[in-house]
């Protein structure tokens, strides 16, 4: 593809190359994949922290370089992305503007009438609050949030050449998304393919389940103990690796110490970044049973090391693991999760074998040299008002699917298991 030249807004701090921060860290590689390929940016966000350059031709331009400053407010990040792209402007040629993931609402309205393409995301999948814990005023407070975010996500997508989902599960913050047919686009997160990378058939010494995330209630940790509780009682060998901190992190470690299982878990801790290859490579699967991921990295990451999956089936993880690749359960069914365990750490060929699957959709799918060709085929059909990117264009069938399994999420069903609070189930058991 002929170089571009790309203006990028990037408004969440910072954008880095090292700190633990996934908005910034898949935002720096998106940027780096396309530079990598030749094409002209220009970033500005409100700060970054960058261990070293770009490769290329990329020029960074940050509101608040220190991060002394108080926080830039949405009209004053507005103002100033305005004025550096009209600077710009005023010396060379840009084809279009791209607002990567689009966090904070109203901004990417700053260039609506700049006479560019605009493109926005890729947008993730909204938390799907389950745990019921939220008070009546919280909750009335967040829906009334949530309805003030949708009006004006609909102003910036109206404005929008190209609207990019990281999975059809993101379709949850699209209104009326048959409107919007030509501008919609899925365009998942890339990976390091070579940073996460299988083992050589290694083999646990026992069956280990990895849990690496933040160890809060909305990541499904206490129906992860729920689901060890009943699976260590057939497997009594099995073990559980939980890795990463959080506000639950004490009520976790307080049901694993009075609990029969206490001596097959293991906690690690927060992991520094470049740690998490290795971990991934330990265990014989890995679990995530969140109550709705908005994409889900440490999926891909996971796949990437040739390990299969045990997910739930909301958000962006049922998008992203097949069949092939793992197992989806219903969010909070213990009953469900133990089950699924139990399959696959009780046959090692089936585990090799979704590794191997796994490993081989992340290099098709979602190595950064990949990403960043699609992503080009998105600018192109933006630019020339051509189709370039049939495969990666939302169709109507799956906007249908979406929203039939939406309907089937809100419908009663009777329970298939009771879901209780921590400690009361093995408590019966």
């Amino acid at each position: 593809m002929e170089r571009l030249t790309i203006f990028a807004s990037f408004p969440t701090a910072p954008l880095t190359d090292c700190v633990p921060n996934g908005d910034g860290l898949v935002a720096y590689h998106f940027l780096e994949a396309l530079a990598l390929r030749g094409h002209r940016l220009h970033v500005a966000t409100p700060r970054a922290e960058l261990r070293r350059p770009f490769p290329g031709d990329v020029s960074v331009y940050e509101m608040n370089r220190t991060g002394e400053q108080a926080k830039p407010g949405t009209l004053a990040y507005m103002r100033w992305t305005r004025q550096i792209l009209q600077s710009i402007r005023r010396s060379e040629r840009v084809d279009l503007v791209h607002e990567l993931n689009p966090v904070f609402v109203l901004r990417s309205l700053a260039f609506a009438d700049c006479g560019l393409p605009i493109v926005l995301g890729p947008h993730s999948s909204r938390w799907q609050d389950a745990n019921g814990r939220a008070s009546p005023l919280a909750r009335s407070m967040r829906t009334t949030r949530d309805l003030f975010k949708d009006v004006i996500i609909h102003q910036q997508h109206k404005r929008a050449n190209a609207i990019l989902l990281s999975t059809l599960a993101a379709l949850n913050n699209v209104r009326n998304p048959e409107a919007r047919m030509e501008s919609l686009f899925v365009l998942p997160l890339g990976l390091n393919t070579e940073e996460f990378s299988p083992a050589p058939e290694h083999v646990p010494d026992d069956p280990t389940v990895l849990f690496l995330a933040n160890v809060v209630a909305r990541k499904g940790i206490f129906s992860l103990l729920d689901a060890f509780s009943m699976l260590t009682a057939r497997m009594p060998r099995a073990k559980l690796l939980i890795a990463g901190d959080g506000v639950d992190l004490a009520s976790v470690r307080q049901r694993v110490a009075a609990a029969s299982f206490h001596a097959q878990v293991t906690f690690a801790g927060r992991v520094d970044r470049a740690q998490v290859p290795d971990l991934m490579r330990r265990c014989t699967a890995y679990c995530l049973p969140s109550q709705g991921e908005p994409f889900g990295m440490t999926i891909i990451e996971a796949m990437a090391c040739g390990k299969p999956l045990v997910v739930t089936d909301a958000g962006g993880p049922a998008c992203i693991v097949s069949d092939a690749g793992g197992r989806r359960v219903p969010v909070g069914d213990a009953v469900r999760l133990a089950e699924a365990l139990e399959e696959l750490l009780s046959q090692p060929a089936l585990c090799r074998q979704m590794g191997r699957h796994n490993r081989a959709e992340v290099e098709a799918k979602y190595a950064w040299p990949v990403v960043a060709e699609r992503l080009e085929k998105i600018y192109r059909s933006v630019l020339c008002a051509q189709s370039h990117a049939e495969s990666d264009h939302v169709t109507k069938q799956q906007i249908a699917a979406y929203r039939q399994k939406v309907i089937a999420s809100l419908s009663p069903e009777p329970a298939a298991v009771t879901v209780l609070a921590p400690g009361k189930l093995e408590a019966q058991l």
